[in-house]
């Protein structure tokens, strides 16, 4: 792993031609790679304010690598390698000239329903069973949101966020119960399943998302971070959806579209402070298509780590 991070210092040291003790790259005005050889070892930083630093000691035997505010040291010795993970409390100086938006990251977040309407099985066997009953605390969605873009005002107080992500959801049945598309009217159905070595039932649904919402940096500050608040919406595409059934000794996933609804929009609102933020996605659009399935509209309650850049 070490000769790895130090062949890529050497590439990046050769490709700039700069000077032996400082080279740095720049794209628009803006420090993309910076080298710096002295004494203590060679230091590699990529990006600005909490990027990511890669700093080798004069004997080659540490490497230590910073993303934002963990550390991770890599230490070889004659009994191998030792990898440490800490985190840096060195105070960091908060630049006026970059707006910090609360989108790229990863979210961790708990699905619900904030409204549920099953009146399309009137008359039928199931009249009266909401098969489609989760166990919340097994339902989470994991965000990957990989690209964020800004547009902010001349003192970085307010800004429109927007960029791409990858929604990834479980709705994990409360009930021994599966679901399936019916052959004759097309509707998704429950399938009642054996209780028995029963592990975990649920639907996974995969979405490719675009945001758009305004966020505002507050006067309010703790420490140095300052209390942001944006509102605004966020749309879905449908990329891929399967159901798992999990006994004990085996497991069964079937894909199919389920009668999803191929797009979705939600209202989001958050409150961001430093490296967390806490937000709520407010489903506009029903899980399934209409008539097709349960009327149920979807609301996701979460964490973010927005300074986890990829």
């Amino acid at each position: 792993m070490k000769r790895i991070i130090l062949f890529c210092i050497a590439l990046l040291i050769i490709y700039t031609s700069g000077a032996q003790d400082s080279t740095k790259v720049k794209v628009m005005n803006k420090n993309v790679v910076t080298v710096v050889e002295d004494s203590t070892g060679t230091h590699v930083k990529v990006g600005e304010n909490n990027g990511i630093e890669v700093s080798t000691d004069d004997r080659g035997d540490t490497t230590r690598i910073r993303i934002g505010r963990r550390v991770f040291d890599v230490i070889e010795d004659n009994g191998g390698t030792e990898i440490n993970i800490s985190r840096d409390t060195r105070e960091r100086k908060q630049s006026h000239s970059h707006f910090n938006g609360h989108w790229a990251g990863v979210e961790l977040g708990m699905n619900m329903f904030h409204q549920t309407d099953y009146s399309v099985y009137n008359g039928t066997a199931c009249e009266g069973d909401e098969f489609f009953d989760l166990n919340y605390g097994k339902s989470l969605t994991v965000n990957i949101n990989f690209a964020e873009i800004a547009f902010k005002n001349d003192r970085n107080t307010v800004g429109l966020v927007s960029g791409m992500g990858l929604s990834l959801m479980d709705f994990r049945f409360d009930q021994p119960v599966s679901i399936q598309k019916d052959a004759v009217n097309g509707k998704i159905m429950p399938v009642y399943l054996s209780s028995h070595d029963l592990k975990k039932s649920k639907l996974h649904i995969s979405y490719l998302t675009v945001p758009l919402f305004l966020e505002v940096a507050t006067p309010l500050k703790f420490n140095s971070n300052r209390l942001t608040l944006a509102a605004g919406v966020i749309g879905g595409l449908n990329i891929g959806s399967h159901t798992k059934i999990k006994y004990s000794g085996s497991k069964d996933k079937e894909h199919g579209n389920f009668n999803i609804n191929p797009f979705k929009y939600e209202l989001t609102g958050r409150i961001g402070l430093g490296e967390f933020c806490l937000f709520a996605n407010y489903g506009m659009t029903p899980l399934f298509k209409n008539g097709k399935g349960p009327e149920l509209t979807p609301l996701e309650i979460g964490i973010s780590f927005p300074n986890i850049r990829f």
